[in-house]
């Protein structure tokens, strides 16, 4: 009887640690990705930022900043 619970108590442990190395495995990973992502923001908007050139902003037309949007969003709005 007490190996028969004995047994049960080593199976039950080493499936909840590999359940436990799963789940921590699968956090690793998604943390890893969302970092990834952050970077390509992050470098996105610098990228956009100095096309943008808003240190002149007010030296330009409305129809001219429409003009450099556009011409942004085509250049670096996307990863090519």
């Amino acid at each position: 009887m007490k190996f028969l619970r004995r047994n049960i108590v080593v199976i039950f442990l080493s499936i909840a640690f590999l359940i436990s190395l799963k789940t921590y495995r699968d956090f690793i990973i998604s943390s890893d990705l969302k970092n990834e992502e952050k970077n390509k923001l992050k470098k996105s908007a610098e990228i956009l930022s100095e096309c943008f050139d808003l240190k002149n902003k007010s030296k330009r037309t409305i129809n001219d900043s429409m003009k450099l949007i556009e011409y942004c969003l085509e250049e670096f709005g996307s990863e090519k």
